[in-house]
Order: C-alpha cells, then sequence, then structure tokens
C-alpha cells in the first residue's frame, strides 16, 4: 500500500435533539444535498442525520424513525434501489432526487414504493414544499408520472379484479390494509396504529380471507382497483 492511499470510511451525522418539527435523513453522495437542506428548511423541518451509506441509512432510520429520508440514486455502498425497500419497512417516505428522469425509470421508482420524486432541475426552494406535503403523508410527483399513473390505473379498473366493496372489512382492518398498501412491515404498522404486532398478523390474516388471496401483494393489488369499501362495524378493531 502507497504511504497516500487511505481508506474513505463514510461519514454519519447525527443530530442530538428533537424540535418536534417533521424528521428528515438526507441519504446522499452529495454532501452540499445536506447543506441546502440546512439552509432552506433550518426552521420548518429537522435534519436528524445525513450520510452517503444506505446500509448506515436503514440503521439511523430504525433507530430516528423519520418521516422523510431525501435519496440520491448513487451511494458509497451501491444504488439506492438496494435500500430503498428496507427503508420504507421503518415507515419513513421516500423522496428519490434522480440523475435522470425517462419514464421507464420514473415508474420503477414508483414500484419501488417511492412516493417524492424531484428532478434535477428543480429549484432547491421547491424542496420545501415537497419535504412538507411527503411528511403530511402526501405525495409528490412529475406531472408526466401522474398522468401515466392515471391512465393505468383507469385501465386496471376496468381489466383487473372486482374490487374489494363487498369485503366487508372493519375499520381497523382498512388501517392495516392500507398501511400494507404503503409498504410497511408488521412492526411499522404494529407501531403506527398502537397495538401488538401479533394482532397486526391476526388482522391480515382476516383480510386475507375477505379478500380471497394469499399474499399482501395481492391485498395490496385489489385495494388499488378498487372503488368502495363496505364497512360491517364502524367501530371494530
Amino acid at each position: 500500500m502507497t504511504r497516500n492511499a487511505r481508506y474513505l470510511r463514510p461519514s454519519i451525522k447525527v443530530s442530538r435533539y428533537t424540535t418536534g418539527l417533521p424528521r428528515v435523513i438526507v441519504l446522499h453522495d452529495l454532501s452540499i444535498v445536506p447543506e441546502l437542506v440546512r439552509h432552506l428548511l433550518g426552521e420548518r423541518v429537522e435534519l436528524v442525520a445525513d450520510t452517503a451509506s444506505g446500509r448506515a441509512a436503514v440503521a439511523l432510520c430504525e433507530l430516528l424513525v423519520p418521516d422523510v429520508v431525501i435519496v440520491g440514486e448513487l451511494l458509497v455502498d451501491g444504488v439506492a434501489d438496494i435500500y430503498v425497500p428496507a427503508i420504507l419497512q421503518t415507515g419513513a417516505r421516500v423522496l428519490m432526487i434522480p440523475e435522470s428522469c425517462p419514464g421507464t425509470r420514473l415508474l420503477e421508482l414508483v414500484e419501488l414504493g417511492v412516493t417524492g420524486i424531484v428532478e434535477m432541475d428543480r429549484a432547491p426552494e421547491d424542496l420545501v414544499d415537497v419535504l412538507l406535503v411527503l411528511a403530511a403523508g402526501g405525495a409528490v410527483l412529475p406531472n408526466d408520472l401522474v398522468a401515466t399513473l392515471a391512465g393505468e390505473w383507469r385501465l386496471f379498473r376496468r381489466m383487473g379484479p372486482r374490487g374489494i366493496g363487498h369485503s366487508d372489512l372493519t375499520v381497523r382492518e382498512l388501517e392495516v390494509l392500507g398501511a400494507m398498501s404503503d409498504g410497511l412491515s408488521v412492526k411499522a404498522i404494529a407501531h403506527h396504529l398502537g397495538i401488538a404486532a401479533k394482532t397486526v398478523e391476526n388482522h391480515k390474516t382476516r383480510i386475507f380471507d375477505k379478500l380471497g388471496v394469499h399474499t399482501q401483494a395481492q391485498a395490496v393489488a385489489i385495494t388499488l382497483g378498487s372503488a368502495a369499501v363496505t364497512l360491517t362495524d364502524a367501530t371494530g378493531r
């Protein structure tokens, strides 16, 4: 090994304090991105950590439970697609900043579970509104992608399954199904709803029985193709 060679450890910065604002983690290989977030959003969100490592980001999400993770496509330990599912499993929403935005790539990101996409040429100030929308549970996608998704959804409605209009799901089962549709793990659903993980598993079993499916993917697909849901018990848990 030459004298000038050295090991570059991915840097991680973690905030020790909490403000009650929406919590954000930045996962990006450009150090200017977290600095930009601090400069633009210092009084509107709480940047709790930043790193360029996907593995570190997953661990930080499990520890700090952020509302939104800002993600770049290329990381020091691989492409972001590898780590996005694990990030989503913690209950965080992902804001992706892709380097290129062909239609097929954007659809891949949505299928992966990404609910926020900001193109590289967007003004930095746009990040403010996008982060707040995602932290509140919304989604922000490019206009042409929204049009494409709407067309696919209409096609699915016409040609897909009958939906869950007569499945008689209870309110709690609908809440669990909605969390499943967001890609949350059983542990994350239990934390979000304030119930035990075993209770979530029991709800999932009843949901599968009522919908006539065998997997979570099938249940979510039917949900996306449904126009209405019948509630059998307004207070059901």
